[in-house]
């Protein structure tokens, strides 16, 4: 049942409209028996709502699952942001990536190598992650405000604090659980900045030192 709740969560998130036929399209391998009669069953739950073919979930269906998010630059790719997104979607039923803009990046970090319509493309694509969106620029509370997630799931170098960002939620009346990943990807290249070092150590694209 979890799975037809997440799914009408992601499909009203998404504002593209949920329907009985665009949930039978999505969850067609996931759920055995007759679909009408799934529906039906969380209808007389009142887990969601439907009226005029539109399926919503009530405040008891959204209760039933959990909703985290996980922000990051994800940029150029690597096992890291494989694993650190695989553990926060463990948390729960739905995982929004929720990716940084190339100006926020470009004020705290550096400028990215990838622009940030292709990285929420690619971090999209990622088997742990349901929603990928971009965030704002300035305060990163108003996209959490938006989709109202149960957990924050915070790796294990974002340097965040955990306690203000609990307080800065709190006054905010979002009631929202925080939790540290504290383990990296055991790799080779577990960072962005170290495939950027491997790049300029070899000297790509001339590994010979050619000119």
């Amino acid at each position: 049942m979890k799975e037809v709740l997440a799914a009408i969560w992601r499909q009203n998130f998404a504002g593209a409209g949920c329907s009985r036929e665009s949930l039978e399209a999505e969850l067609k391998d996931c759920i055995t028996g007759e679909f009408g009669s799934v529906l039906a069953q969380l209808e007389d739950e009142e887990l969601i709502i439907s009226r005029d073919g539109s399926i919503s979930l009530s405040e008891a269906g959204r209760k039933e699952i959990r909703v985290v998010v996980c922000g990051g630059v994800f940029d150029i790719l690597h096992p890291g942001h494989a694993f650190i997104l695989g553990e926060a979607k463990s948390m729960g039923d739905v995982l929004v990536a929720i990716v940084a803009r190339d100006s926020t990046v470009e004020k705290r970090k550096r400028i990215p190598i990838v622009p940030e319509a292709q990285r929420v493309e690619m971090v999209g694509h990622l088997k742990p992650v349901d929603v990928a969106v971009l965030g704002y620029e300035g305060d990163p509370l108003v996209i959490i405000g938006e989709i109202r997630p149960d957990v924050i799931a915070l790796g294990p170098d974002q340097h965040h604090n955990v306690e203000r960002l609990c307080g800065s939620l709190e006054e905010r009346g979002l009631q929202v659980e925080v939790r540290r990943i504290s383990e990296f990807k055991a790799c080779e290249l577990n960072s962005t900045r170290s495939i950027l070092e491997r790049i300029i150590e070899r000297n790509y694209p001339n590994p010979q030192g050619e000119v």
